[in-house]
């Protein structure tokens, strides 16, 4: 019962979300609480489930909320603009849709070294953005460069999805598994830039594209004159010196909704001194913001339920259990193959804490090594997890970009699936 319930409530919510015309919010809002209801969890568990959910992904919210604030009044004091004008004189930079996106995903996996994805989102999306835009390249470019060098890079050592494996084969030392899994991260990487590549010349194909050069000598960079009342040229470098205390926080620390909390506060009124004034970027920037904390919210209402109710669990043994016996031996393989597109519906712990000990020990039985099992779901959770439906993240990143769920996924899921799989079966071949 719990398991066809399961199914139903994922593959109705895939289904609505990309082909109703109803907010995804609405859907994992509602949706998985009528689900919770028919199979029996009652009112008082189903809110408390809900409840419980919802606080998870409250922080997630609130970054959201202040880091929108605070970059979008950094965009209009001007923050951005000496940078994003001498990228776009650049020789190299600009002359092709790929070289801005080579640059953006250089700088992603510069900036997500330390292992937070919410770091290199928070320093390349505001200004590249702002780039992407003045060039008419497609946002969903971006939203493919995060989904694939992005999801690579979290698998460094020091990320969340490898301590989490390391502690669920009871490993002191991550570094133990690591090692075996860097061929896969370097191809997985080499491999992300050769995607980016046929994607942006498939984008310039579209004859959209503005070459900087161009864009410069038709004049298309000047400033509306509402734009240039914005600016404080004079509070550049006191802007540009909050900033990078800021970003340096997130590095040492510091919980990034109170980083961002805080450069609110100080740079709001540090620019804009009159409440009038304040209250225009903050209402000036909030266009689709409520849009998208309504769709986290929902998300930790669906988490909420789906873990409260253990159906993340009762999926994980139901997975395994429909595999004949006669392919138990090869189960990691056939598993392999559904890791990344499984990773579009459960998040980083139901995969790796639901599925990953159940497969490991069946693969024992077998003669298969647990570091194979263990790398195999890792890796395909790493680069899947970038578009999971139930991760509260991946609608932080969109709502960064500007884009919606659907829109996005129907563009860039047959690269994902083409890198997670095929990095999987790499895995599968190199961890021994």
């Amino acid at each position: 019962m719990l398991v066809m319930a399961t199914v139903f409530l994922l593959a109705v919510l895939l289904v609505l979300i990309l082909k109703s015309n109803f907010l995804p919010g609405n859907i994992m809002a509602l949706l998985p609480i009528v689900v919770a209801l028919v199979i029996g969890t009652g009112f008082i568990n189903t809110m408390k489930f809900v409840h419980e959910g919802i606080s998870d992904v409250l922080v997630i919210a609130a970054l959201l909320i202040f880091a929108t604030i605070y970059f979008g009044v950094m965009a209009d004091a001007g923050l951005f603009e000496p940078i994003i004008n001498r990228m776009l004189k650049n020789k190299f930079i600009g002359k092709s849709v790929f070289s801005v996106t080579a640059m953006t995903a250089l700088i992603a996996v510069i900036t997500s070294l330390d292992g937070q994805g919410i770091s290199a989102l928070m320093i390349t999306v505001p200004p590249m953005l702002i780039v992407f835009d003045k060039l008419k390249i497609s946002r969903t470019l971006m939203g493919l460069i995060f989904l694939t060098v992005l999801t690579t890079m979290n698998l460094l050592p020091w990320a969340g999805p490898m301590a989490r494996t390391a502690a669920v084969l009871g490993l002191d030392d991550v570094m133990i598994l690591y090692r075996k899994i860097v061929p896969v991260q370097a191809v997985s990487l080499i491999s992300s830039f050769v995607i980016l590549y046929f994607a942006s010349r498939a984008e310039q194909k579209r004859g959209v594209f503005i070459p900087a050069g161009d864009l410069q000598l038709a004049g298309k960079i000047a400033d509306s004159e509402k734009t240039k009342a914005l600016r404080r040229p004079k509070l550049f470098w006191i802007n540009f010196s909050i900033t990078l205390i800021l970003l340096t926080s997130l590095f040492i620390g510091v919980p990034s909704y109170i980083a961002f909390l805080l450069g609110c506060a100080i740079v709001l009124p540090l620019n804009y001194r009159s409440i009038k004034e304040q209250n225009a970027r903050i209402k000036d920037h909030a266009g689709d913001l409520l849009v998208n904390v309504y769709t986290v919210v929902g998300a930790g209402s669906l988490l909420g339920i789906m873990d409260g109710t253990g159906m993340f669990n009762a999926l994980a043994n139901a997975i395994v259990s429909v595999i004949p016996s006669q392919l138990n031996s090869v189960i990691h393989i056939i598993v392999g193959l559904f890791i990344t597109p499984l990773s579009w519906l459960l998040n980083a712990d139901a995969m790796i804490y639901g599925i990953m000990p159940v497969l490991v020990d069946v693969g024992v039985q077998y003669g298969v090594s647990p570091d194979t099992v263990a790398s195999m779901v890792v890796v395909g959770r790493c680069l899947g997890g970038g578009a999971c439906l139930t991760t509260a993240s991946t609608h932080l990143g969109l709502a960064l970009m500007g884009l919606n769920y659907r829109d996005t996924f129907k563009v860039v899921y047959k690269w994902i699936l083409l890198l997670g799989t095929t990095m999987v079966l790499l895995t599968a071949i190199i961890v021994k």
